[in-house]
């Protein structure tokens, strides 16, 4: 059933499909705290700025302090978020005001002289917004957890302080759209979070062209929301979703989350961008409709990657991927995992859910390879690992490999080894099933253990394969994944073409057999 409405405030409710793990801020239960309690407000919007107001409880502290990340969870670079906050101010509720120190850029220390509350008042800078960013209109507003919300330094690790978000918006804006829960007490453009990670991993979308769209799929309300003025309206984008969204469903066997919402940030250019999150996705597009099959195949592959973030990097993830430190950047040799395998398997539900042929996915995949083989002469320098290792580095590009565009590649030829060693009992399919059901609780995986659960999975032991391709710069050996899927790349002169991908016109019926079987249905 689809519900179309200008804008949403009220909250969603729907059972969990499955057992899955919680999301790693909600392992623990929150303790009973006072929440912080942020106040959001656009007193004048035409300066591309909006001002928070916090009460911060203090728990009778002489002297608290608040910190502001510096990276953002979904986007890997160092960020001045602090250094967008201006009017920085702290008083108490009598109007007195407390000395605000700096200690590092990132934080502020508030000396509250044991007093059991305080108020802080500041203002951001939105010039400009998009899923990496905070951006402010006189019609809209996009809100960036990260780059927003002050919180205070617990003095014990661990702690889960819940907060609440009062949204006070411009007479002429219609509302907000957020995958937070609405407040108990039902009031307009208010939400509330269990904790800081949850908070900081919710987007809010809000202004005067605000339009969702509200559909069901494997009994999970689903919204898709355009900020901004689009072509392709939101029941046409719900009937394409669907199909998607039922392939996931079947991949991992059910959907852990109540609700989830597509953010669409309309820039009205040209191509698009996701930020994940733990129960959304921040994106990007030009609102226009595809123009060809191939395009609309494209832009199927880009939700159908931020649709498998959900799991795999939002639960399924690294160790170093959360709990969060969000003053300190994550160091990990996972993101081959969050990211690349995202893009294999974001292309191959894309096929497998009938928004697209097996031909369509074939030109995706030899795009991945003829850019890792023609655009990326960091591939004989740096392995895979290292690049997700070195991702805050900002190396350039004779000295880097793409996780985004190897990482798929790998997938394919290790998901093909896989299926040879165990003539088509087991896949790359087996080994995120099986890792989800390892890392996606309190716990992420290391490398050496996701490692050994590729093994696990396939019952067999993959190992030397798999470190060469993602820990040496050898060549990529393409010969076991073309036999057994029946492929052939075109050859030629022009590098823009030897590497695409196509059927052997000798194709045994073993080879077809196994290349039908890939691209059929996902079976558990």
């Amino acid at each position: 059933m689809l519900i179309t409405r200008r804008f949403a405030c009220a909250a969603l409710a729907a059972a969990l499909l499955c057992a899955a793990s919680p999301a790693p801020s909600a392992v623990a239960p929150a303790r009973a705290l006072e929440p912080l309690v942020y106040t959001i407000r656009f007193p004048e919007p035409a300066t591309k700025t909006f001002t928070v107001d916090v009460a911060v409880p203090t728990g009778n502290r002489a002297s608290v302090d608040l910190m502001m990340p510096i990276w953002s969870p979904g986007f890997y670079g160092l960020q001045n978020y602090a250094g967008r906050v201006s009017d920085f101010a702290a008083k108490t509720g009598d109007g007195t005001a407390l000395e605000v120190t700096r200690p590092s850029p990132s934080r502020w220390t508030v000396a509250t002289g044991g007093r059991p509350a305080f108020t802080v008042t500041y203002t951001v800078a939105a010039p400009r917004g998009s899923n990496l960013g905070n951006g402010v209109t006189e019609a809209s507003a996009v809100i960036i957890g990260p780059a927003t919300y002050v919180t205070l330094v617990e003095p014990a690790p661990g702690t889960h302080r819940r907060a609440e978000v009062q949204l006070e918006l411009p007479a002429s804006w219609k509302g907000s759209m957020t995958s937070l829960d609405a407040a108990p007490d039902g009031k307009p453009n208010h939400y509330v979070a269990a904790d800081y990670d949850i908070l900081a991993d919710s987007p809010i979308l809000a202004g005067a062209d605000l339009a969702t769209t509200e559909f069901r799929v494997g009994g999970v309300t689903h919204s898709w929301t355009y900020l901004g003025h689009a072509e392709w309206d939101g029941a046409s984008v719900a009937a394409m979703l669907t199909p998607l969204i039922e392939e996931h469903i079947r991949f991992w066997g059910g959907l852990p989350y109540k609700k989830y919402a597509f953010l669409n940030i309309v820039t009205g250019g040209g191509g698009g961008s996701g930020v994940e999150h733990l129960n959304s996705v921040a994106i990007t597009t030009s609102g226009r409709v595809p123009a060809t099959p191939e395009a609309r195949f494209r832009q199927t592959a880009f939700l159908s990657h931020e649709y498998f973030h959900a799991m795999n990097v939002k639960r399924l993830r690294p160790i170093e991927l959360g709990p969060f430190d969000y003053e300190r950047a994550p160091v990990t040799t996972g993101l081959w995992v969050g990211e690349g395998l995202t893009s294999y398997f974001g292309d191959l539900l894309s096929e497998r859910s009938g928004l697209g042929t097996p031909g369509d996915y074939l030109n995706l995949e030899s795009k991945h390879i003829t850019d890792l083989q023609t655009k990326q002469p960091g591939r004989l320098v740096q392995t895979l690992e290292q690049a997700s290792s070195q991702m805050f580095e900002r190396l350039p590009s004779a000295r880097r490999v793409d996780y985004y565009v190897k990482g798929p590649v790998v997938g394919l030829v290790l998901d093909a080894h896989i299926r040879r060693l165990t003539n088509g009992r087991k896949s790359m399919d087996d080994v995120m099933r099986l890792a989800y059901r390892r890392w996606s609780g309190a716990r992420g995986y290391t490398g050496a253990e996701f490692n050994q659960t590729v093994s696990d999975a396939a019952g067999v032991d993959v190992g030397a394969l798999l470190h060469k391709l993602i820990g040496t710069t050898e060549e990529v050996d393409y010969t076991e994944m073309l036999d057994w899927f029946g492929l052939r790349f075109a050859g030629g002169d022009d590098p823009a073409k030897a590497w695409a991908l196509a059927m052997r016109p000798d194709a045994t019926a073993a080879q077809k057999a196994h290349f039908a079987a890939f691209m059929a249905h996902s079976k558990r």
